[in-house]
């Protein structure tokens, strides 16, 4: 009897859960869903009813067109394409590099290396907004971005924290044999530390490159001559609130843009969702 009650409880509770759940999706995919279909409305159609479906659908998709061909959105993929990639390989590789260091080799002043790593962590760095746009703008960072791509070379922060943990767990007996076979520290930690990290490495790039993806402030205050995706909704939000603007009211075509800025990162989520969570690490020696 108790058997039978137990498991009608615990039916009970994983059905309250997934309708919970299926709610909570809900919220999240409205609003996308609310995007893509006024999207596709013409003006007038819109501010008639922006909650009804649109008339001619198929004929209003000429609306990412023409905002992607009108608004140089393909100027700010370009741009947010290499700062994305450029920045996020540039950060995980210099992560890589510190915590493979730390991880496994031994030399002085190795705690007070994790505590420049472990400290910023700890302390608002807020106020310190104005002193770093004073810095960029004198090492000839401002309004450049192959050089402000640079500034993603740190390797101390949250990401090093992780990979630390990972070479930690990787076997020494790996490198001792390296080294006796004559390979070098730069082979050894290539070609086989890194590919062993592969996962973890894959995942903080992604997850990297989204970030870069999404910023706003970065291109908003230091690169205004590289407009991203980005920065290229609110300056089209400030033409589509203008009433002199050739996008005046036309909140259609600001909606068709937020979904082309969109789509990208829901893809390369979707498409690399198991790396993202996937934080396993296989070797091939156990200690």
């Amino acid at each position: 009897m108790k058997t039978c009650l137990t498991r009608r409880s615990e039916r009970i509770s994983l059905t309250v859960l997934c309708v919970l759940f299926f709610v909570y999706a809900a919220t999240l995919a409205f609003p996308f869903l609310w995007l893509l279909y006024n999207a596709c409305k013409g003006v007038e159609e819109f501010r008639v009813d922006p909650w009804a479906f649109p008339q001619d659908f198929f004929g209003n998709i000429a609306n990412y067109g023409t905002v992607f061909m009108q608004f140089d959105m393909l100027n700010m993929l370009l741009n947010t394409v290499f700062m994305s990639a450029a920045m996020a390989t540039l950060s995980v590789f210099c992560h890589c590099c510190v915590a493979y260091a730390y991880a496994q080799h031994n030399f002085r002043l190795k705690k007070l290396l994790y505590a420049v790593a472990v400290i910023p962590l700890i302390i608002s760095v807020a106020g310190t907004q104005p002193a770093m746009y004073e810095l960029i703008n004198k090492i000839g960072f401002y309004d450049n971005m192959p050089l402000y791509v640079l500034t993603a070379a740190n390797g101390f922060g949250f990401d090093f924290l992780i990979m630390a943990s990972v070479f930690q767990n990787i076997s020494g007996t790996y490198r001792e044999a390296a080294e006796i076979d004559g390979a070098g520290k730069w082979r050894i930690f290539l070609f086989i530390y890194m590919p062993q990290a592969s996962a973890m490495i894959t995942a903080m790039w992604i997850l990297g490159f989204i970030g870069v993806w999404n910023e706003y402030m970065t291109p908003y205050l230091y690169l205004p001559s590289y407009p991203t995706f980005s920065t290229g909704i609110f300056y089209l939000q400030e033409e589509v609130t203008n009433g002199n603007s050739v996008f005046s009211l036309d909140y259609p075509k600001l909606f068709a843009a937020i979904i082309i800025t969109v789509l990208p990162v829901i893809v390369i989520f979707v498409v690399f969702q198991e790396k993202i969570m996937q934080f396993s690490l296989g070797g091939g020696i156990k200690e």
